[in-house]
């Protein structure tokens, strides 16, 4: 589960989004990511493309990130998105991710649950209550505080909401998914 879409308080973005590009520097001189097939790669880029004639700009990435032979494709993060934009609203199943600046609470749970999609989200907070407080609020199937959403335990059920899939797996409750409960009465 890659991440999609970054919400960064909008009194740190600019801080936030300098470390994030340093941090991906070396990874630009990397291999990068195969996606499954020629459609797909078309189809982010596509998204990207969309995105940046909108006006989106990289943080990191560039419009070259296509440029690779086959199916692989840089990774890619855009800032200057708005929720309108395609790339904000679908989910990329590939290697890019949009950062968009929030200044309430309120704010970032509205643009949190914007999408149709909800397979898991992280929250990155100091207050342990105020994430507790967005995890209930957020909708998705997990909510990771202080950790990355691809955080997956086997005791953990595990499934999406909305347009990210039906029903859960592992543990009991996804054992459930395969059975039929029926309540049957007897009155002599």
């Amino acid at each position: 589960m890659a991440t999609d879409r970054i919400l960064v308080h909008a009194s740190i973005v600019d801080e936030f989004t300098a470390a994030l590009r340093g941090a991906l520097a070396g990874a630009e001189a990397s291999d990068p990511p195969t996606l499954v097939n020629v459609a797909s790669k078309a189809r982010v880029e596509a998204l990207v493309a969309g995105a940046v004639a909108a006006g989106a700009h990289f943080i990191s990435g560039s419009e070259n990130s296509g440029a690779s032979e086959g199916v692989r494709l840089a990774p890619a993060v855009l800032g200057g998105v708005r929720e309108d934009m395609a790339v904000w609203q679908e989910e990329s199943f590939a290697s890019v991710a949009a950062v968009m600046p929030f200044d309430s609470e309120e704010e970032a749970i509205r643009l949190a649950n914007g999408s149709g999609y909800g397979l898991s989200a992280s929250v990155f907070t100091e207050d342990l209550r105020k994430g507790l407080r967005m995890a209930k609020r957020i909708q998705s199937g997990a909510v990771h505080i202080n950790s990355m959403t691809i955080h997956d335990e086997p005791a953990l059920p595990h499934g999406g909401v909305k347009n990210s899939g039906w029903g859960r797996f592992n543990t009991d409750e996804g054992l459930n998914e395969f059975l039929v409960s029926k309540s049957v009465t007897w009155m002599d």
